[in-house]
C-alpha cells in the first residue's frame, strides 16, 4: 500500500501562527491513516535561500520547495494545503536580507538599481520571490485544483473555472 502525501506549507507571519495552531491537529488526525503530512518551507526567507544556493553554505542551503511543489501541482496526486502568505513588496524583501545576513547567510542585498550584468542577475533571482510569487505557481491557472479525481471524478480538473 502507497502512503498518501499532503503537502502543508511553511509560510510567514500571522498564517505561520495557524500552521503552528493547526498542523498538529491535523497530524494527530493523520496519524494512523496512511496519510503523511509534509512540511514544504515556501516562506520569503525560505524562497530567498533557495535562490541563492551558490552563495551559502552547505549547511544553509534548502531545496527549491516553491519550484518542486509548482511541479507536484501539474500532476493528479497533488494534495497542497497552501495558507495564505505575504506578498512580498520590495521592503519586506530588503528586511528578510537583512535578517538572513545577521543570521550568517551570504546573500546578497537587493539592487533597485542594477549597474552591471552581475547585479541584473541578482534582481533577477530576487525577482522570483517577489510579489505573489507563490500563487501562480501553485495554481498553474486553476484555483479549482483541489479536489482529488476520487472526490469529484476529476471533473474540477476537466473542466476547470478560468479568470
Amino acid at each position: 500500500m502507497s502512503t498518501a502525501r499532503i503537502m502543508w506549507t511553511k509560510i510567514d507571519e500571522a498564517p505561520a501562527l495557524a500552521t503552528y495552531a493547526l498542523l498538529p491537529i491535523v497530524k494527530a488526525f493523520a496519524k494512523g491513516t496512511g496519510v503523511e503530512i509534509d512540511l514544504r518551507d515556501i516562506s520569503l526567507a525560505g524562497r530567498i535561500i533557495a535562490a541563492f544556493p551558490d552563495r551559502l553554505q552547505a549547511d544553509q542551503r534548502i531545496p527549491d520547495e516553491l519550484g518542486a511543489l509548482g511541479e507536484l501541482a501539474k500532476t493528479p496526486a497533488a494534495n497542497i494545503v497552501k495558507l495564505p502568505n505575504i506578498s512580498a513588496s520590495v521592503p519586506q524583501l530588503r528586511e528578510a536580507i537583512a535578517e538572513l545576513q545577521s543570521r550568517g547567510y551570504d546573500v546578497p542585498d537587493y539592487p533597485a538599481e542594477p549597474a552591471d550584468d552581475a547585479e541584473r542577475q541578482v534582481q533577477a533571482r530576487y525577482g522570483a520571490v517577489l510579489g505573489s510569487a507563490v500563487n501562480p505557481v501553485l495554481r498553474e491557472g486553476n484555483s479549482d485544483r483541489g479536489a482529488g479525481a476520487a472526490g469529484s471524478g476529476g471533473g474540477a480538473q476537466a473542466t476547470p473555472r478560468r479568470g
